[in-house]
């Protein structure tokens, strides 16, 4: 009899711990065979994005290539891009001709960056979703720096997590002097997070020099200027546009039932409804809970859990919602955490947002391994250069 294939679409934070949970549950039973797809060889620790954008990490500290993640384990690897999915024959297309019937299929495709229609934005703006866009980010900062004297003026669009993670880092970048802007269209940046929170982070985002524009929505940009709607224009020489994301542009909505973020409406295990085959987590589920990588870290458990208990013939578990705890970093060792109702700030936080990482580690890779990519990561940040000695 041949397998009946669990094909898993990205290999995200979600998709690789769906992956890695499921071959614990099932990774002995004959009957069944992991797939997962991504167009990358390696998985990315998206977290750690903004450090590589600014140039405090290399962009290897936060791949991690698959086969150091997948070896021992009964997870069948595909490199490639998902180019269509019949949902009716259940079959995946991929770019390099495959077509790959599926038993069950878990989407955690990630998200997209969302530019809300704005002129310009596509054309001018850099996102920061991938290592492409931080390398985009850290050249044009390295050739503003050769090429223009005076200070840099760096707009972000967008106040949430990534831009005051972003805008708090560039404070400390020692290619030449910043001028950090915030434009935020809510009234407060932070603002799906407490009052609180976005309080204090203002406060430390305005003691390193950052200046944040609230009730600010961008009518439109163009080559190195911000217009906002309440006329008044910002010059920029680097725009960085994290002001939103919205589910994966693979997902059609034709096809599939969607919320207005595009992400994938769920029922309470994690499937989609009218396509009960089909598994969602991370940014491509609607679950009501902010997009967090520990939002998409427990539906990943969740979802294997399912997927197992269906091979087994066993009851699913629903999923709850959960008020996820998160880091903000912002500027040289220095960060919120919230965890529960505990709020960190300061030095504390930041050693905590390392250990955080080293526990993540340790849950995809072999103990000397994570604690090898886990050091170099570190070792990279201090590390001296023989011309800084001098």
């Amino acid at each position: 009899m041949p397998k009946k294939n669990i094909v898993i679409l990205g290999g995200g934070v979600g998709g690789l711990r769906a992956a890695l949970n499921l071959e614990k549950l099932l990774g002995r039973d004959q009957n069944y065979q992991i797939v997962l797809i991504d167009q990358n060889t390696f998985h990315l620790y998206t977290p750690s994005l903004y450090e590589v954008a600014t140039g405090k990490l290399s962009s290897r500290s936060v791949l991690l290539p698959y086969h150091h993640c997948f070896r021992g384990k009964k997870i069948e690897f595909l490199n490639a891009t998902v180019t269509n999915l019949d949902p009716v024959r259940k079959i995946v297309q991929t770019n390099a001709g495959d077509k790959i019937p599926y038993w069950k299929m878990v989407f955690a495709l990630g998200s997209d960056t969302e530019d809300f229609g704005i002129p310009g934005v596509p054309k001018f703006g850099l996102g920061l979703k991938s290592v492409t866009d931080a390398e985009r980010i850290r050249q044009s900062l390295a050739r503003c720096a050769a090429t223009k004297s005076g200070t840099i003026k760096v707009v972000v669009g967008g106040g949430g997590f990534t831009g005051v993670e972003i805008a708090g880092e560039l404070t400390n970048y020692q290619g030449c002097p910043i001028e950090v802007t915030i434009v935020e269209a809510a009234p407060r940046i932070l603002p799906g997070l407490p009052e609180e929170i976005s309080k204090i982070a203002a406060k430390r985002l305005n003691l390193l020099g950052v200046k944040i524009l609230t009730s600010s929505p961008i009518k439109k940009v163009m080559a190195s200027t911000v217009a906002l709607f309440q006329g008044r224009v910002l010059p920029y020489d680097i725009l960085i546009w994290t002001a939103g994301v919205r589910g994966s542009r693979f997902l059609d909505p034709k096809v599939f039932p969607l919320d207005k973020k595009k992400a994938l409406k769920v029922d309470q295990y994690l499937r989609v409804p009218g396509f009960e085959d089909i598994f969602a987590i991370g940014d491509s589920a609607s679950t009501g809970i902010a997009w967090t990588a520990t939002k998409a870290e427990e539906e990943g458990k969740i979802a294997a859990y399912n997927l197992a208990a269906a091979a087994r013939g066993r009851e699913m578990e629903e999923f709850k919602t959960f008020d996820p705890p998160f880091i903000i970093p912002i500027g040289k060792r220095w960060a919120i955490a919230k965890i529960g109702k505990l709020i960190l700030r300061g030095r504390v936080a930041s050693i905590l947002k390392s250990l955080v990482l080293l526990n993540y580690l340790l849950t995809i890779l072999p103990l000397w391994r994570a604690f090898a990519v886990w050091w170099r990561g570190e070792r990279e940040v201090l590390e001296v250069h023989p011309s800084s000695r001098r």
